[in-house]
């Protein structure tokens, strides 16, 4: 009778172990891999501090120096809006900013940055685009990056969304007329609520607020204090307007380039950088706000149930605005009905 031969199982192991170790002293002899990241938001955001340098420091320290990405500021090589061609080319590695950046390139770009009223928690959002139905959303909007020489990876980090202004606004009456900073599908809710939306890049907020370029920024809520807006914008409107989420994209050549163990570091640190972003934001948020408002003067005005209603009216067509930029920014907004169906929105009553 025959016998098949047995490998033991510590055989195996360190058969395993050996390789590995042999790939990284391979690795470490022709030199470290470096990419050039930039980021689309100035170095005193949120984004920027706790999910894009959380997720350099994290890849530059589980690879053992092997991968080594380096962060630069806003327009240090491109302008921001030219980030994903850049990426594209390969004259960095590495994209940083938001979903609406990428819009001419990427329309489900426009439903990935994030859509109004339709999450008032940032960790439903997370759920939504990274995990919901075992990650569904998230694999087509990685898809449509694939096909632009791209690699979206699993770091969508949301920040709240407020609309801060010049001077407070107590009813969306107030709204209408006013010269409003958005992009992504900012400026369609602006337009919905009678206002005029304004393109500007992110280090022109201030003296655009402060000159009156613009009555008001729809922008992430923490910077009434990391950008100093607290000193020109005297409102700021709440409940949420929405979230705005910061992304992470990879030229697709590059990442296919890296070892297996490389590419699970990069991936690991994406993800974990994001939840570590909304969890420092959430801790850091209601600090921000009080001191803007007993340090600075900002009045915090959150609208009556009745008022915030005329907001979700105006921001409920989007959907299905964005449903029609693509087949699978079909699929998605599809997708985000039924979850919101589940969580029982108050955005369901506007929806068709």
């Amino acid at each position: 009778m025959k016998h098949k031969s047995k490998i033991p199982l510590a055989v195996l192991l360190m058969t395993l172990l050996a390789v590995t170790a042999c790939s990284r002293e391979q690795d470490l002899e022709a030199g470290p891999i470096r990419w050039k990241a930039q980021a689309g938001m100035p170095a005193n955001s949120w984004s920027y501090q706790y999910q894009f340098s959380k997720f350099a420091e994290l890849v530059n320290e589980r690879s053992g120096g092997r991968l080594v990405i380096e962060v630069f500021p806003p327009g240090t090589i491109v302008d921001a809006y030219e980030q994903f061609g850049a990426v594209q080319r390969r004259a960095i590695e590495v994209g940083m900013g938001v979903g609406g950046y990428n819009l001419k390139q990427i329309p489900e770009a426009y439903i990935e940055q994030g859509l109004f009223g339709t999450f008032t928690e940032l960790e439903d959002f997370v759920d939504f685009y990274i995990y919901y139905k075992e990650g569904a959303v998230y694999r087509l909007l990685d898809a449509a990056y694939r096909e632009k020489g791209c690699h979206l990876l699993r770091s969508l980090g949301p920040s709240h969304l407020a609309l801060i202004s010049r001077t407070p606004i107590y009813t969306v009456e107030q709204i209408k007329g006013l010269k409003i900073k958005g992009s992504g599908a900012e400026p369609n809710l602006i337009k919905n609520l009678g206002a005029v939306p304004v393109t500007l890049a992110p280090a022109e907020h201030y003296m655009a607020l402060q000159t009156g370029t613009v009555d008001g920024l729809i922008v992430p809520s923490y910077t009434i204090g990391t950008t100093h807006l607290w000193d020109v914008g005297k409102g700021l409107l709440r409940p949420t307007l929405g979230q705005v989420a910061g992304n992470i994209y990879v030229n697709l050549e590059a990442y296919d380039s890296l070892s297996d163990d490389l590419k699970k570091i990069v991936e690991d640190a994406a993800e974990e950088a994001m939840l570590y972003y909304v969890e420092t934001i959430t801790r850091k948020l209601e600090g921000m706000l009080e001191t803007a408002e007993k340090e600075h003067g900002v009045t915090i005005v959150t609208l009556p149930d009745k008022e915030y209603a005329k907001i979700l009216k105006a921001a409920a067509p989007i959907l299905d605005l964005a449903a029609g930029r693509s087949a699978r920014s079909a699929e998605i907004i599809k997708l985000m009905k039924e979850y919101l169906l589940e969580k029982g929105s108050p955005m369901n009553r506007y929806l068709q």
